[in-house]
């Protein structure tokens, strides 16, 4: 008598980063076309936006139409602004565009689970975001200090998940998958900046990388399969390079499905 093997249930971990975490957008779409069934999502930072839109419901495709549209070009040059060695996110645009994806929806509405992470600095601990809004949550994931205000939240107060879990592995693991993809962003072969330019900006960008890199290594051995699309050219601030941040997600999903597909099937 034949035994079909159980599918696995296939979570993805997909890690902060800025602008650089739209490579995310070019992982899911590889995976969706290969054929990958995706049982959940947990998402840091960028991730957390990646994640909620797509476990939302709103396809690769909508996605990739809103980022070569004018509308994209619009909020890029209206969110993003620059004083004397400072550059600064409007926190109400961002808000304007979760909402044009997300309106009111909440964790309920997702058609597949999802999880954002945040850092709760009362407590020094993470905070995995399962129920509420889904727009909330993705603020508090966001929430990177010194750029977003902090989302106070039942006598919390949330800031951007990837000062204590860039990589969401773990979280994604207690939502009952079996077979862990994490997407984690491989900066290594950045460009330094030279010690000249020491805007915040430009520090922001680097100590997050820094500190990025040193946690994220630590989550690798619990996942089963890694990707790490080479965004080492683009700044946390680059939403101009959109197109081509895509890609190298696009292209580093390539290089291992093959490896997953052995796995998994």
């Amino acid at each position: 008598m034949l035994f079909r093997r159980k599918p696995k249930k296939i979570g993805v971990a997909l890690s902060g980063g800025g602008a650089r975490g739209l490579a995310h957008i070019g992982v899911l779409e590889v995976l969706e076309n290969e054929g990958i069934n995706i049982s959940a999502i947990s998402g840091t930072s960028m991730g957390s936006v990646i994640g909620a839109l797509y476990c939302s419901g709103v396809s690769i495709s909508e996605i990739l139409k809103f980022i070569n549209s004018n509308d994209w070009k619009r909020f890029v040059i209206s969110t993003t602004f620059t004083l004397p060695n400072l550059t600064i996110l409007n926190s109400r645009k961002v808000d304007k565009v979760l909402y044009k994806f997300l309106q009111e929806k909440t964790f309920d509405d997702c058609i597949k689970p999802f999880c954002a992470v945040a850092a709760d600095i009362i407590s020094k601990k993470r905070v995995a975001l399962g129920k509420g809004k889904l727009k909330d949550a993705v603020k508090a994931s966001i929430a990177i200090p010194g750029i977003f205000e902090p989302l106070v939240k039942d006598g919390m107060i949330l800031i951007d998940g990837g000062v204590i879990e860039p990589l969401p592995v773990d979280t994604v693991r207690k939502m009952g998958v079996d077979f862990i993809i994490a997407v984690a962003l491989n900066n290594t072969d950045r460009k330094e900046i030279p010690t000249t330019k020491t805007s915040i900006f430009n520090v922001i960008d680097l100590s997050l990388a820094m500190m990025e890199r040193e946690i994220e290594a630590s989550c690798f051995p619990m996942a089963d399969a890694l990707i790490q699309p080479k965004t080492g050219d683009f700044g946390i601030f680059e939403f101009t390079k959109a197109p081509e941040i895509i890609n190298a997600g696009r292209i580093s999903a390539m290089e291992k499905i093959g490896e997953i597909k052995r796995k998994i099937f």
